[in-house]
């Protein structure tokens, strides 16, 4: 599930989708910051995001240590970056309201916590993605965290998330429909795809393999300062 982003090749086209990139700018803007973060708009140099900040598809979001980021999206949903963490905003698109809003962020390293304002439905789409995982939310709020070992901790605290290996997707001919493969054989979806419900975790192995969705205690966050900064942010709203 890789997206590719190709810029305008000629100036008119450019000031034709000028409007357009401008709209899309405020499609989610940073509504909390603790401590220095970044964005990146293509080959340009990273810039300090500040509350206010408008962020749009395409942009690299970089927090550095001790820092903790909300990004507030206009449907009222939020995604929120932990210390040392890096990720690409790869699809958002909200100006067709929430029956056809579409966001897929792409984590590199660190933690993500994501709190949707409602269930996903239909052709809307709202995915956290690494290297070896997909994380697609079916309900309201999950945490995901790349580790350095490749390895994926996906934590489920509201709704539901379908958690699978990352593989590609190919169309297998003009008229027939995309299909889920590693390569040239292909997986069927209950072979790689698992359901995380309310209050169950699962971890992703580092090659993409995840492993059996389980209970986690109660008191599992108790000393997880990110948890608890999450949690109270999540009480407010």
């Amino acid at each position: 599930m890789k997206l590719i982003l190709c810029g305008a090749a000629f100036l008119a086209a450019a000031l034709v989708a000028a409007p357009r990139l401008a709209a899309e700018a405020k499609t989610a803007s940073v509504s909390a910051l603790e401590g220095k973060a970044t964005r990146t708009r293509g080959k340009a140099a990273p810039t300090p995001l500040a509350m206010g900040t408008p962020v749009s598809q395409g942009d690299g979001i970089a927090t550095e240590d001790d820092t903790r980021l909300e990004l507030k999206f206009s449907d009222g949903s939020a995604l929120r970056l932990g210390p040392h963490a890096k990720m690409l905003l790869t699809e958002a698109h909200f100006g067709g309201g929430v029956a056809k809003r579409r966001m897929t962020a792409r984590l590199f390293f660190g933690n993500i916590w994501a709190k949707v304002t409602s269930a996903i439905q239909g052709e809307q789409k709202f995915a956290i993605e690494t290297e070896n995982a997909v994380a697609g939310v079916r309900g309201t709020t999950f945490r995901v965290d790349a580790r350095t070992d490749k390895s994926v901790l996906v934590r489920v605290y509201a709704g539901a998330v379908a958690v699978a290996k990352n593989v590609p997707i190919y169309a297998t001919g003009k008229n027939e429909p995309r299909r889920e493969v590693p390569g040239p054989e292909e997986v069927s979806r209950e072979q790689w795809e698992k359901l995380v419900g309310k209050q169950m975790q699962i971890v992703i192995a580092a090659d993409g393999t995840p492993g059996e969705p389980e209970k986690f205690a109660e008191d599992a966050d108790k000393n997880d300062a990110w948890a608890k900064w999450n949690q109270e942010r999540d009480e407010k709203k």
